[in-house]
């Protein structure tokens, strides 16, 4: 039988080369993960002040508003681009409906969801039929828009930089289309509202 304590330094931590290799890999991806984090935060703030041009977002389920109309209409718009298919915006997906709730009756904010489809060109009867089914699951009677030819995300990936668009990327714009706040990735549980909050207070 070998003795176990050849494995392990007076403390009982494990002195094998494969356990200090798995420590240093977990540190090294921790400071990769923090680094990124930064990274984003630094980007984010980058944003503020860059101006969205105009873009093609259509009614795709629950609504005939245009989409210009309700941007026209409010101080504020939240436009989150997302899609079934990917994972964070699924687990970010309720924080959209609270605030498309919380806020419906308030005409000084405007909610945009845009839902995307994985495929380049998509099917808009394919991209409906999909999102469909997903936000039945979550009551099914929010309004959601589409971005035909991919329009809207090539002219924010033209502002923010290609390399800094992902799935989910939510943009707070103010009532002359510039940004106020930016998102690329999935935030925290919170993190939107608080935003909005913070300039619907500073409007007051």
């Amino acid at each position: 039988m070998s003795d176990l304590s050849q494995n392990k330094d007076t403390q009982g931590v494990p002195n094998s080369p494969s356990a200090y290799r798995y420590l240093l890999w977990a540190g090294l991806f921790m400071l990769v993960g923090i680094s990124f984090l930064i990274f984003l935060g630094r980007e984010r703030e980058s944003f503020a002040g860059r101006q969205i041009p105009d873009l093609d977002l259509k009614p795709l389920l629950n609504t005939t508003q245009s989409a210009s109309d309700r941007m026209a209409e409010s101080e504020f718009v939240l436009i989150h681009f997302w899609g079934t298919w990917c994972g964070p915006c699924v687990q970010e997906y309720p924080e959209i409906i609270k605030l498309q709730r919380k806020y419906s009756s308030d005409p000084r904010v405007a909610i945009l969801s845009i839902s995307c489809g994985s495929k380049n060109p998509e099917s808009i009867d394919e991209l409906e039929f999909d999102t469909k089914v997903f936000v039945q699951g979550f009551g099914g009677d929010l309004p959601i828009y589409c971005d035909p030819a991919m329009y809207s995300r090539i002219q924010v990936a033209n502002v923010i930089g290609r390399n800094g668009f992902a799935y989910p990327t939510t943009l707070l714009l103010d009532r002359q289309m510039k940004i106020l706040d930016a998102w690329v990735g999935a935030t925290n549980p919170g993190e939107l509202d608080r935003s909005l909050n913070n300039f619907l207070a500073a409007k007051k």
